[in-house]
């Protein structure tokens, strides 16, 4: 059955097929603990190679896991059918729209490259993920991504404008924003597509209720398919979000067209040093009030690896006002004017001094300054994973999203069960 599935695929597609021991090797595993061997490798080059892959993979009844950069850290990215990557090749910016800030590109493009793109044009693709160097656009649909700046800008969900998608059955559907005459219509179709507006505009009226009463009220919850996003009747009825975050179970994304914000007219980062990691987080709930672009936290543990690299040393050195703190806890503001800048950082500052929490901060106000900060806090990933000795960090705990005023509790009570 292996051969007879490698043969077709590779008079079927453009791209490449790969059955090899070593590359099914090198696809078994993502940036988490997990380790699936998968039946082969497929790196498409364009639409068609999805679409014929899916006929393939279905008439032999193989699963498909779509694979952008691998930096999943939940297994979402390994499976133990096929590995479809799209990262090589599928990777253009098709089309970008300054005026009215979207964008249209394949699932394969990497967000750095993306934004290296849009940059001349002063817009970007607002979530920013730390592992954006290698992350593509497509696993962020996927996973629902948000980054440091979710606090302002939301999660990936909130800028996804529509989709073009291969369902199960190789059909091509393009999802979007549609007027109750359009869902109506949509609805009445023929195919996998009408099926799925039928069921999610179903489910959705059903359940209410139920959607309202037990979907976390949670800036970053991503888990679980998007419902509460159809339950308003009053607002356009658009598909596309039940894909974004379903991890490749519905659909396979082969266009994206996606919302791009401005680049910020002026911005400051204000880098928090606290003895005790708990006083850092208790502090996040007052420190939202001043309506920050970003929040970040760095613990001693991340801090002190950062000395087993000489460059990353010295730019903890650079970044830190003392040795060894509990956590630095990064709070950037933006503004239309520079000028607004300053009363705002007065602000936050009078709040700190008045927390009775034992802290001191530095104000990092130029563009060189602020990048020391972020170059930091993206390597901390990086720093965890990658410990000298025999000890190893082990990520375990996947992805939670707890509510600020909820979150010293939480991070306490883990704290102590790690510790037993």
């Amino acid at each position: 059955m292996i051969d007879t599935l490698r043969r077709e695929l590779e008079s079927g597609i453009g791209g490449e097929v790969r059955f090899d021991r070593v590359s099914r090797g090198l696809y078994s595993t993502d940036a988490s603990v997990y380790q699936i061997e998968p039946l082969g490798v497929v790196i498409v080059r364009a639409r068609g190679d999805v679409v014929h892959t899916v006929e393939i993979a279905r008439r032999h009844g193989v699963s498909i896991t779509a694979r952008g950069g691998g930096t999943s850290q939940a297994g979402q990215a390994i499976g133990p059918g096929l590995q479809l990557d799209t990262s090589k090749y599928f990777n253009r910016v098709l089309e970008v729209n300054v005026e009215e800030r979207w964008a249209r590109v394949e699932p394969g493009v990497v967000l750095d490259e993306l934004n290296a793109a849009l940059r001349p044009h002063r817009l970007r693709f607002a979530p920013d993920i730390s592992t954006a160097s290698r992350a593509t656009v497509g696993g962020m649909i996927a996973n629902n991504s948000s980054g440091a700046r979710s606090v302002l800008y939301g999660k990936t969900i909130d800028h996804v404008l529509e989709l073009e998608v291969v369902l199960a059955d190789a059909s091509i559907a393009h999802l979007r924003a549609l007027a109750p005459h359009e869902l109506e219509a949509a609805c009445d179709g023929q195919g996998l597509a009408a099926a799925g507006h039928r069921t999610v505009r179903t489910l959705a009226r059903d359940c209410a209720e139920e959607i309202e009463r037990r979907f976390p009220k949670v800036l970053r919850r991503v888990g679980g398919y998007n419902l509460d996003e159809f339950v308003d009747a009053s607002r356009p009825f658009n598909l596309a979000k039940i894909i974004v975050g379903s991890e490749g179970t519905l659909a396979l994304v082969v266009v994206a067209k996606i919302n791009l914000v401005p680049l910020p007219i002026a911005k400051a980062v204000l880098a928090i040093e606290f003895d005790d990691l708990l006083d850092a987080l208790a502090a996040t709930p007052s420190v939202l009030r001043h309506r920050p672009s970003a929040v970040e936290v760095m613990d001693r543990f991340i801090l002190d690896h950062a000395r087993e690299s000489p460059a990353l040393d010295a730019l903890r050195r650079g970044v830190l006002q003392t040795d060894g703190p509990g956590a630095l806890l990064c709070v950037e503001l933006y503004a239309d004017r520079p000028g607004d800048l300053p009363p705002r950082l007065d602000a936050l500052e009078r709040d700190l001094a008045g927390s009775g929490f034992r802290c001191r901060w530095r104000r990092a106000e130029t563009p060189e300054a602020q990048a020391r900060i972020w170059t930091l806090r993206e390597a901390a990933l990086g720093l965890s994973m990658a410990m000298k000795g025999d000890a190893k960090s082990l990520s375990f705990v996947e992805d939670t999203a707890v509510a600020p005023e909820k979150l010293r509790e939480y991070i306490d009570r883990f704290l102590q069960i790690v510790r037993r």
